[in-house]
């Protein structure tokens, strides 16, 4: 059951990442347009979870690893955001954050907290 809520929890962490984080004219990015170099880090602690879901391997120690990993991604894509908005309102363009910066900020905290709780009730290999 442990594994199923982990998941889900790790499918919830995409979607964070699919959601637009920012807009800057009529463009919109979302953590896929961030990827380099801003949320590599979040990418990479969604493949780590990947690796928990599908293997158990280190559960409660990647999952810690995997959410902190997106926390700093998250924090290098809002410097990196936000520099970009100054750089559009300095060209007269319309930028700002968007909504989903912040989910995926709200979920790399839960994945934090709640995943390594899950990965400590799932049976490492």
């Amino acid at each position: 059951m442990a594994r199923l809520f982990y998941g889900i929890l790790w499918a919830l962490t995409i979607v964070a990442f699919s959601l637009p984080w920012y807009s800057a004219g009529d463009k919109t990015y979302s953590g896929w347009n961030f990827v380099i170099p801003f949320s590599t880090t979040y990418l990479i602690g969604v493949i780590l979870g990947f690796i928990v879901l599908i293997s158990k391997l280190m559960p409660f120690g990647l999952t810690i690893a995997a959410g902190v990993l997106m926390l700093v991604g998250i924090t290098m894509s809002v410097l990196g955001g936000e520099v970009g908005v100054v750089v559009s309102e300095l060209t007269g363009e319309a930028a700002s954050a968007q909504t989903g910066i912040g989910f995926a900020f709200v979920m790399s905290i839960i994945y934090l907290i709640l995943g390594a709780w899950l990965g400590k009730q799932m049976k490492p290999k």
